[in-house]
């Protein structure tokens, strides 16, 4: 059976497109030109567009260095796997694949990461003095990292138990009355577009950093969109992280419920019986920059988010400037002891 993709080659030169962030557009990077993406999945071509490679399978290419799952567009001769860093030549082994419902596409263009970087580092106080100077961006790979969207309900009654006081002097005596109260707060909440990454190989923590995306923004999927990046199929479908889903979207429900019970001395939940419905998942590519900084011998893993720019990770505390950071608080901390032992004996 014939490979159901069509290349992504420019129509003026037939070089490989690669999509552009800043333009939103395919570009050549050999002559020069550029061309709109289609934005209906029926559209016929009109001249001078670049070809779109609208397909019912991605062909899935298996790293045979650590097995990861790797998606890429038809004009590629070798990628990069963006977790490991072994180079694939492209061979006949597919796995599968499965269309995404949509995608964000890159807005972030790559050139720009060295200076979100040291943004983030601006206000790491505890940084080593010279990880600005001897630090290295490493193994920079774009990916579209493979979501689930959960749109969600939520209903039902949550209960607390809460007091009211009040005091009034009697005599030489001040006298605290405290009224208990038995309350329900009934609850019926919308979620929508709740994203779970569906990658095994991502750290979710990582993943769950780099929110908030603004999925306003998701296209129709065009395989254009991929040209120049890498892209993973989800290796845990949409009921292996519905739960994590669930949890997150109860966690908000709970509280904002909470949130609306004022007006009391002391309120304390006591018990919920909140549950989802009207449970749905969409798929859908996200745009994520993974990579490494290099800093004496040892390699730190860092996220930029491919459409807002933010920037998560790991990063190293100088030992020597943590310890002088405690000591420093233990002085201040001390000093103020001593002024006001001296201020109680005057």
């Amino acid at each position: 059976m014939a490979n159901p993709l069509s290349e992504q080659k420019c129509p003026a030169c037939g070089a490989p497109l690669r999509f552009d962030p800043t333009s939103g557009k395919s570009v050549c990077d050999w002559c020069g030109m550029s061309y709109d993406i289609p934005t209906e999945a029926d559209e016929t071509l009109a001249e001078g567009s670049a070809p779109a490679a609208e397909a019912e399978e991605l062909p899935v290419y298996n790293c045979l260095s650590c097995g990861a799952e790797i998606v890429t567009d038809a004009v590629s001769a070798s990628i990069k796997c963006p977790y490991c860093g072994n180079n694939i030549v492209l061979t006949e082994k597919v796995s599968g694949g499965l269309r995404p419902d949509g995608v964000i596409p890159f807005r972030i263009d790559k050139k720009s990461l060295p200076a979100a970087v040291q943004s983030f580092y601006k206000d790491k106080k505890l940084l080593p003095r010279k990880f600005f100077s001897e630090s290295n961006i490493e193994d920079l790979a774009g990916v579209y990292v493979p979501f689930w969207l959960y749109d969600c309900e939520y209903s039902g009654e949550v209960s607390y138990d809460a007091t009211r006081s009040s005091a009034a002097r009697t005599g030489d005596y001040i006298v605290t009355t405290t009224a208990h109260y038995d309350l329900t707060r009934s609850v019926g909440m919308r979620f929508a577009d709740i994203p779970v990454d569906g990658s095994a190989r991502l750290d979710d923590a990582l993943m769950d950093s780099l929110e908030p995306f603004d999925m306003s923004d998701v296209k129709p999927f065009r395989m254009s969109y991929l040209s120049g990046f890498f892209a993973e199929r989800f290796d845990k479908d949409s009921d292996e992280v519905r739960a994590r889903a669930e949890d997150r979207m109860l966690t908000s429900a709970l509280g904002i419920a909470d949130a609306n019970v004022h007006g009391y001395s002391t309120v304390s939940r006591r018990s919920h019986a909140l549950a989802p419905t009207s449970v749905n998942a969409k798929y859908v590519l996200l745009p994520v920059y993974t990579f490494n900084v290099g800093w004496h011998g040892q390699k730190y893993s860092f996220a930029m988010n491919g459409q807002t720019g933010k920037v998560v990770g790991d990063i190293p505390t100088d030992k020597g400037r943590s310890l002088l950071r405690r000591w420093g608080t233990f002085a201040a901390v001390f000093a103020a002891v001593l002024l006001l032992i001296s201020f109680i004996s005057c």
